[in-house]
């Protein structure tokens, strides 16, 4: 292992829970039954539906506040409405939605309670992001099971590794990074190299507060692995 991959490893303490990363003070309610919620993609026709692209957009950019507080500057958004438009209409976009037995099958849009970016980086390997979950939601097992479709939908059109990327400042300890961190080597992920975030996000890099690590997990995803 290169010795600055060894060193950010070395630098996480993995806690035993391996629940959601939460850092919300709201109490939880009973976490919903499997059969009461809906994991897959959106409809490439639901990219015309504004009430549900803003609510996606003010869930994700509500979520990324607090997971990405003191690394950008103030006026910093994840997303828009019209990014998570083109997202379900390149069909890389999950949704979590409850169900309602008894109730129309066109659920509305404030029934989308979490969402995760699906895409290949190449035909074997796979890449999701901007994983967010509704507080109300979080820490039931719903972040995994979102994590957990898209490596299964990699999977199945043939990829062996599946990736994702994490911003993590150097200057001072973020402590959800450090939870989010732990909870991905949970599930089988190591991080196995340094990105250049200027690279990826030129437009983005002149935001950021100060230096950070942008960090490369990936998964084995062969048969046989979890």
């Amino acid at each position: 292992m290169p010795p600055d991959v060894d060193r950010l490893v070395s630098e996480v303490t993995v806690p035993d829970s391996t629940l959601t990363p939460d850092r919300s003070t709201t109490p939880h309610t009973a976490a919903p039954k499997p059969d009461d919620i809906t994991i897959g993609f959106a409809p490439p026709p639901a990219s015309r539906d504004v009430d549900l692209t803003a609510r996606v957009a003010a869930l994700v950019n509500k979520v990324y506040f607090d997971a990405e507080a003191g690394i950008f500057h103030d006026g910093y958004h994840r997303t828009s409405s019209a990014e998570i438009a083109q997202f379900i209409q390149d069909q890389h976009l999950v949704l979590a939605r409850l169900n309602h037995h008894g109730a129309s099958p066109s659920a509305g849009a404030g029934d989308v309670i979490g969402c995760v970016y699906v895409k290949t980086l190449s035909p074997t390997l796979g890449d999701f992001g901007m994983l967010a979950l509704d507080e109300t939601y979080r820490g039931g097992g719903l972040g995994r099971d979102l994590v957990r479709f898209a490596e299964g939908h990699c999977r199945r059109i043939g990829c062996t590794k599946m990736q994702l990327e994490l911003l993590v400042p150097t200057t001072f300890e973020h402590a959800l990074k450090t939870r989010m961190q732990a909870w991905y080597l949970r599930m089988g992920y190591r991080i196995v190299k340094l990105g250049s975030f200027q690279d990826e996000y030129p437009a983005l890099a002149p935001l950021l507060t100060g230096p950070a690590d942008y960090k490369i997990f990936e998964k084995d995803l062969t048969p046989g692995t979890p």
